[in-house]
């Protein structure tokens, strides 16, 4: 449980070839895979974005993809199909494409938060969150906002990335409550998405870790 609420809390990955690149990668045919670390290091699963296109009309540029999980393929059904878009300057991500194969069969609500294309260091971006009736399960995000930019370096290469950061609260009450608190940094590269992303729980200890392994 305590690592579902951890997912549900990284989960903004949750991500051209277009005139101008956005918050994620564009590219139809490309194949983004990141992996899930603990906080000791430990690699615990894989998550792959395959893109599957990108369209754009009225301004609006929404880009398609499918997510694979590795830890539970042959269980969940097949990858369900994914958008995010951008439009009138902004990036938006809906709860479906922030869970991914999670998401069939649950009421699931909310969004990520919707970023400037044009990012200003301190603004603030506003609160979001999403929430899963059916589990009980709910994920708060505040204070979003770009804190500075930084290059750093993966198994997929290096990369000049913005940093996003903002706090989290994610909590569980079916048979009894559960919560966890605490702070992500999220490294993003327009024409990528999110390169890396590390949770911290209220102490500042590192809980989870997602990083791009490799892009195809």
């Amino acid at each position: 449980m305590k690592r579902t609420l951890l997912l549900i809390s990284a989960m903004l990955f949750t991500f051209g070839a277009f005139a101008q690149e956005t918050w994620f990668c564009s590219t139809p045919g490309k194949i983004l895979k990141y992996a899930n670390k603990t906080g000791g290091g430990k690699t615990n699963d894989y998550y792959t974005y395959h893109i599957t296109g990108s369209n754009t009309e009225d301004g609006k540029t929404t880009i398609s993809f499918n997510v694979e999980i590795e830890s539970i393929k042959g269980v969940a059904q097949e990858p369900v199909g994914c958008n995010v878009w951008t439009a009138e300057g902004y990036f938006h991500t809906n709860a479906r494409a922030m869970m991914g194969q999670y998401g069939p069969g649950l009421s699931v609500k909310g969004h990520g938060p919707i970023i400037p294309e044009d990012p200003k260091v301190g603004e603030d971006l506003g609160d979001c969150g999403i929430s899963i009736a059916s589990l009980g399960t709910t994920g708060k995000y505040t204070n979003v906002r770009f804190t500075g930019q930084e290059t750093i370096e993966t198994p997929a290469g290096s990369f000049d990335c913005w940093v996003l950061e903002y706090n989290y609260a994610s909590e569980v009450n079916l048979i009894m409550k559960i919560k966890q608190e605490g702070t992500c940094k999220m490294w993003m590269k327009k024409g990528i998405g999110v390169v890396k992303n590390v949770l911290y729980d209220k102490k500042g200890k590192t809980t989870l870790v997602q990083e791009l392994i490799s892009i195809e």
